[in-house]
């Protein structure tokens, strides 16, 4: 993404006169606040102008907006199993509720899946950040962080795993490289579940819109 794009999304979303701590919250919370879906992109500008993205582009995004001003990023993986959505011993999470068709894919193939999220390095640490899931989804049981002090680390959207990859400024590389290393089973699967994912979740949104 290009320095002028940035500055102008910068001063469109009312940024630029702020004071650092208050843009360092207010650029994740616009970034969450983009809806969480598919559109056939990772590229954060795409992700911008059509105001949607997944956990790729919307997390992109936040790390070329954070180096608008000046924040040291860099890009994070870890692995997750969709499977863990379903369930979580933890107050963190809650249970989502997916539907039928979904759940018949996932009591079928163990869905694997690489989870992009940030980091940024305010304050003389590193803290973790990620923006994929925005506000309205907690309706469906999704976890998104809503009030967040600009200082210490968030918890994922999704239940990550052990398997951690830092992927400095080559997230997007890295996401394509592991995905094309999974089993064509999986990868299908994957895919699949994915597309319905969307679908549930449109469905949704069109519904609230309604």
């Amino acid at each position: 993404m290009d320095d002028a794009l940035k500055r102008r999304i910068l001063t469109e979303w009312g940024i630029d006169g702020l004071s650092f701590d208050q843009q360092v919250v207010r650029i994740f919370e616009k970034v969450r606040d983009v809806p969480f879906g598919q559109i056939g992109s990772r590229d954060p500008k795409d992700v911008y102008e059509q105001n949607k993205g997944t956990c790729s582009g919307k997390n992109f995004l936040l790390r070329e907006l954070y180096k608008g001003i000046g924040v040291r990023t860099k890009d994070m993986i870890c692995l997750q199993r969709w499977k863990d959505l379903t369930w979580f011993p933890d107050d963190t999470y809650g249970v989502i509720n997916f539907p039928d068709e979904l759940v018949r894919i996932l009591e079928t193939i163990d869905v694997v899946d690489f989870h992009n999220y940030v980091k940024i390095f305010v304050g003389g640490k590193w803290i973790t950040l990620d923006a994929t899931i925005d506000l309205p989804l907690r309706e469906l049981g999704f976890y998104t962080t809503e009030h967040w002090d600009g200082r210490s680390d968030m918890p994922l959207c999704f239940v990550g795993t052990h398997k951690i990859w830092d992927c400095g400024d080559d997230g997007l590389e890295k996401k394509a490289q592991l995905i094309e290393m999974l089993p064509q089973e999986i990868r299908e699967a994957r895919h699949l579940f994915l597309i319905k994912l969307t679908g549930w979740v449109n469905s949704f949104r069109e519904g609230r819109m309604g």
